[in-house]
């Protein structure tokens, strides 16, 4: 019988080094079929050139009867840090080439100790998701893994930006949405919990339904998005434009309220996010004078600017996850109220705007509000108010608050004893009655200002805030 050679399954650090560079060219070129990028190229593509630094590259998995049994059985996840832009950043990426990127318990292990770091540094960290689920023949111990991961995402007071680049299922779409913002990669990405939700998991879908912040192309593509996120969780940006510069902006009829945004802040600083969910409401990420704020507005060219439950679910959401990474919230109203619908009552309006008050009061964020045009009963309550904690509310001159809107106001009044002429009684009690003065009298309102001066107005409220 021959004798059993004990060293002969015992790889040098040099045999593992080149059998990862080997099963990196062949996850390329297997990968690049499909349109995706292998990890380790995803790592290369994310990072700033040369600063990325993997940590656990030796860790190998648990083996089953699916392995080989050798020492060369590495964790289908990729995990380091490096720089973005100049700042430090953490980052996982599972390995779809490997075991189908199947999670276990030392694949949680290494995107644990990731998280960890990263919360020593205080520094964001990045997740991009692309397995098949767990690694089954592991049981508890994989689903342990998982929910590992999901305390890390759940205690983890850092920035969080989740990269779908392809399979997210299951425990993995839970832990995805733990994040503060999710990109999905059009062509690769999906995510859904079960089989049952496949058709619903496209990246189209998950932008309409408001789970997905941003859509991109490819794998590549989400790679560029998160990229481009990093920088507003610094603080501040760099900018060539002045506080001083006057605007010119239109806030008549159904404007695009996204124009009013893109002439007062920095040029060119707003990244919306959610786009594609509940139009009636704009959130994103801009600067001010060099200052990462967040934007919330009321959008008049869709549904007249209306605070349905979908938006008002939006931009809850959105401040909350700004507040919990300290970034100052400006909030431009113009809303002709709430919808008066049965639609909207089935929907539980009342709870969802109730939602988005709570978030206000409870924020901590310094907090500058502007009334632009109309703001109705309850949609100039919610929308960030003196009176739920905003530091600083302007209005400009030609802004209109009243308690109701004015078709209803006339009516609730009796104002009106000839139909035909209720349009023009309720424009007459606009004009008189839903200027700004009144709430500027009571101390509701800061100022009153024009329209060309509230890029610097918004700048110098920031200022003193922060």
């Amino acid at each position: 019988m021959a004798e059993k050679n004990f060293f002969s399954s015992r790889l040098t650090a040099a045999e593992m080094r080149k059998a990862l560079a080997d099963e990196q060219a062949r996850a390329d070129a297997e990968l690049a079929k499909a349109g995706k990028l292998s990890a380790a190229s995803r790592m290369a593509a994310l990072f700033d050139e040369g600063t990325f630094v993997e940590v656990g590259a030796y860790v190998g998995r648990k083996t089953t009867e699916l392995d080989s049994g050798n020492d060369d059985a590495f964790e289908p996840v990729v995990t380091g840090y490096g720089a973005i832009d100049g700042t430090l950043v953490f980052a996982f990426s599972q390995d779809f080439a490997r075991l189908s990127g199947a999670l276990g318990e030392m694949h949680a292990k290494k995107i644990a100790k990731i998280y960890e770091m990263a919360i020593v540094a205080e520094s964001p960290i990045i997740g991009i998701f692309d397995s098949a689920g767990a690694k089954v023949l592991e049981g508890a111990d994989a689903l342990a893994g998982y929910g590992s991961v999901m305390a890390c995402a759940a205690n983890a007071e850092i920035p969080q930006i989740a990269v779908v680049a392809g399979p997210c299922t299951g425990h993995a779409a839970v832990i995805a949405q733990m994040f503060d913002f999710v990109i999905a990669a059009g062509s690769t990405g999906k995510m859904y919990m079960s089989a049952a939700g496949e058709k619903l998991g496209t990246a189209e879908e998950l932008a309409k339904n408001g789970t997905a912040a941003l859509v991109a192309e490819n794998d590549a593509d989400a790679l560029a998005k998160a990229r481009k996120l990093v920088p507003y969780f610094t603080g501040e940006i760099a900018t060539g434009d002045t506080p001083n510069r006057l605007v010119s902006v239109n806030v008549d009829g159904a404007y695009d309220v996204r124009d009013v945004i893109a002439n007062v802040f920095d040029a060119g600083s707003f990244t919306e996010l959610y786009a594609e969910h509940a139009k009636s409401m704009v959130c994103g990420l801009a600067t001010m004078n060099g200052h990462v704020v967040a934007v919330v507005a009321n959008n008049p060219a869709e549904k007249d600017g209306r605070l349905c439950g979908c938006a008002a679910n939006k931009a809850a959401e959105f401040i909350e996850k700004c507040d919990a990474q300290d970034i100052p919230l400006v909030t431009l109203v113009d809303s002709c109220g709430v919808p008066a619908s049965e639609e909207a009552e089935a929907k539980c309006i009342s709870k969802k705007i109730a939602n988005l008050a709570k978030t206000y009061a409870l924020s901590y964020i310094p907090k500058v509000t502007v009334t632009l045009g109309r703001s109705y009963g309850a949609a100039y309550t919610a929308m960030g108010a003196k009176a739920l904690g905003a530091d600083v509310c302007l209005a400009l001159e030609s802004a209109k608050i009243a308690a109701m809107e004015p078709s209803s106001a006339v009516t609730f009044l009796g104002l009106v004893d000839d139909e035909s002429k209720h349009e023009k009684i309720a424009a007459e009690w606009a004009e008189k009655c839903a200027t700004p003065v009144a709430a500027a009298k009571s101390g509701h309102i800061d100022d009153i200002i024009s329209s060309d001066e509230l890029r610097q107005r918004i700048a110098a409220a920031l200022e003193m805030l922060l």
